[in-house]
């Protein structure tokens, strides 16, 4: 029997007495759902007393929904000494314990067919997903490049373009600040390990994330650890203290270390994650200061295998990056009237890195030299204005948006409004002209008439407009073709600009998505399409070879559309099942594979005839991802390709009280493959660890 052959035995083996283990006790448990319950989202473990809305009141479950217990309670959780003590826990915290929680930025309606795609604390590290691109991969139509594990060069694109990926904080959008990466998005720019929540929100052609920071609103203190080790000389660490007071002031730490090392002739890849906050409410009004700041110290990145199948590398080099605000705010965006404002300072910065090579045997032609970059650094400072008003069904809020830096204003408002129902549900966005994008409206509408059958559809248009690829850049050039293209300019420094083109200017177009679903019991099944309209295309620069990578790579695709089809929920019992598939009508299109799939099968339960109290939790899954070839554009009008890939993964996590063991393996089958021209990826990497949190 070949090893191939036996890995995958073990695998499927491995699950299946997982789910024998499972099924057996979980008949009556998860059939019907006891009283105790409530809602959860795919893939998760319930949630936890770190977040501010844990206490919070929650509505029934649908019948759409997968049901966890509910979580256990800070003050029902026995300290470390009490039951060595025979001293029991409280049964009811002292009603000043649970302070009002500060404020938190305003969060989209997400209107999807089955569970909308919003993580909660506990789900987004139950998904495995170490960096925001990792779990980005997981949306349809979304694509990854990356030329490694964690620490590695990426991209990421929304159906094909790289520039429709957008990420906010707290309500401010963190713009690509990377001269390297010459306007493509950067969405892990954004560590994950301090958010609170995160939801992903699907436009017609663009992915927007919306990220809400981490709170706490209980006197008693608040601390976790999480340790983590795997393949590729991989070690993880975090740490978390919070803690609120009398008076309602709160204090809260958070601090994320990483390194890794793919090549032991290459010295290692490591990164700092700090984020601080301090703040205080009073009555409705709550104010706070916070500061996260990120600084990554990367290696050369070539690709894994031989030295023949290296055909290319990354240069090294150290990334600073730190976003920090001031925010005074009356009320909450949730429900009421609220108003908000914010004043916020970004900065990035780029600087040959510091060597940490630390092995006599490594390749000095491969080490720090030779691989430094040229300092580098950006400032923009954000100032937010927002303030709305829920009343029933009924939500409407307006924000006004100010970006300054070199002596560049650039304002920029926007409004949404929502009216959400059992048969109808409708979503309205737009927003004016921003220095990196034209003007855009936006309309998404849900229809359910009858309680198995949905309907979903969005349309988008962006106005006669332009964008640059940085705030501020150089206007090199403009775009004047009637479907985006862009004609050279010139610069009174350097004459005829053939080269690199820094603001495009775009005609108007209008993009569409549909589906429509069915719910067969728990399990949604839908199918769908796609129209993007003609767009401009920037290269993923920094992962292209240097002399291939510049402004006339960069390419104008005209209209796109594929058919979608998905199916989400509960397959049987405890087993559930999240799959997509988007097969594009053409095989020319750049950075998007004409057919592209992720289909995951996962149990999920809490036993709770065993373990009625929800002091137990089980998930365990197995995903399988798909790519057709994947074209890059090149210098001139060359291409590159990279051939397709099939991998597979396996997920498993177990939750004892507030402890959580973590186990995951990916590409089981052992592929050399690659997302990247020149750059394979690990042919397995496993990782595994613990987090557990403390009240005491």
């Amino acid at each position: 029997m070949s090893l191939r052959t036996s890995l995958r035995l073990l695998v499927f083996l491995g699950l299946g007495a997982a789910a024998g283990a499972v099924l057996p006790t979980t008949l009556l448990a998860q059939v019907p759902v006891k009283r105790d319950t409530v809602s959860g989202r795919r893939d998760t473990v319930p949630t936890r007393v770190d977040s501010a809305r844990a206490g919070a009141a929650r509505g029934p479950a649908g019948r759409d929904t997968i049901r966890v217990p509910l979580p256990p309670r800070a003050d029902t959780i026995l300290r470390n000494d009490s039951t060595r003590l025979g001293v029991k826990a409280p049964k009811k915290a002292p009603a000043d314990s649970i302070k009002r929680p500060l404020a938190r930025a305003e969060a989209p309606p997400i209107l999807e067919i089955g569970a909308a795609r919003i993580y909660d604390r506990a789900a987004l590290f139950a998904t495995g997903a170490l960096t925001l691109s990792d779990l980005l991969s997981r949306v349809p139509g979304v694509t990854e490049f990356t030329t490694g594990w964690l620490g590695a060069p990426y991209a990421i694109a929304s159906q094909g373009d790289l520039r429709r990926v957008r990420v906010f904080l707290d309500g401010l959008e963190l713009d690509p600040m990377d001269p390297r990466g010459k306007g493509v998005a950067a969405p892990s720019d954004l560590p994950i390990h301090a958010l609170e929540e995160l939801r992903i929100e699907r436009g017609a052609e663009e992915v927007r994330v919306y990220a809400r920071t981490w709170r706490v609103d209980r006197t008693t203190p608040y601390t976790r650890a999480d340790v983590a080790t795997g393949d590729q000389n991989t070690n993880l660490y975090r740490a978390y203290f919070g803690r609120r007071w009398k008076h309602g002031e709160v204090f809260q730490l958070s601090a994320e270390q990483y390194n890794t090392q793919p090549e032991r002739a290459l010295p290692s890849t490591d990164a700092l994650n700090l984020m601080f906050r301090l703040g205080t409410t009073h009555g409705p009004w709550s104010a706070d200061l916070f500061s996260e700041r990120t600084n990554r110290n990367r290696a050369p990145w070539v690709g894994i295998g031989s030295a023949r199948e290296r055909v290319d590398t990354i240069p090294g080099l150290e990334q600073k990056r730190t976003t920090a605000y001031a925010r005074i705010a009356n009320g909450d965006p949730d429900r009421g009237r609220w108003i908000q404002l914010v004043a916020s300072a970004h900065n990035y910065g780029i600087s040959p890195r510091e060597s940490n090579n630390f092995l006599p045997d490594a390749n000095p032609s491969a080490g720090d030299s030779g691989t430094v970059s040229p300092d580098s650094s950006t400032f923009v400072s954000q100032y937010l204005l927002t303030g709305g008003a829920t009343y029933g069904p009924f939500r409407a809020s307006a924000a006004g948006r100010v970006r300054y830096s070199g002596g560049i204003r650039k304002f920029s408002p926007s409004a949404r409004g929502s009216f959400d129902s059992r048969l109808l549900r409708v979503s309205l966005f737009t927003e004016g002209e921003s220095p990196l994008q034209p003007t855009r409206y936006e309309g998404t509408v849900r229809v359910s008439p009858f309680s198995r059958v949905a309907i979903t559809g969005t349309a988008s248009h962006t106005a006669w407009g332009g964008f640059d690829r940085l705030f501020p850049g150089g206007v090199l050039g403009t775009a004047i073709d009637s479907v985006g293209a862009f004609i050279p300019g010139t610069t009174t420094a350097s004459g005829a600009d053939t080269g690199e083109v820094s603001r495009y200017t775009l005609a108007p177009t209008t993009h569409l998505r549909a589906e429509a679903g069915v719910r067969l019991k728990d399990l949604w099944v839908s199918v769908g399409m796609l129209r993007r309209g003609a767009t401009t295309l920037l290269p993923p620069s920094e992962l292209l070879p240097r002399d291939s990578a510049d402004g006339t790579a960069v390419r104008i695709e005209g209209e796109a559309t594929a058919r979608t089809l998905s199916l989400r929920g509960r397959l049987y019992r405890a087993i559930n099942a999240d799959a997509w598939l988007v097969a594009w009508n053409d095989t020319s299109g750049l950075y998007r594979p004409r057919y592209q799939s992720r289909s995951e099968l996962y149990i999920q339960t809490n036993l709770l005839d065993r373990f009625p109290n929800g002091n137990f939790g089980l998930l365990a899954s197995l995903a399988h991802e798909y790519r057709s070839t994947t074209r890059f554009a090149l210098k001139g009008d060359s291409v590159a390709t990279v051939p397709d890939s099939r991998t597979l993964a396996f997920r498993l996590e177990i939750r004892i009280q507030t402890a959580v063991i973590s186990y995951q393996f990916r590409n089981v089958l052992q592929e050399r493959y690659g997302y990247v021209p020149g750059f394979n990826l690990p042919r397995q990497t496993q990782f595994y660890g613990v987090r557990w949190e403390f009240w005491n």
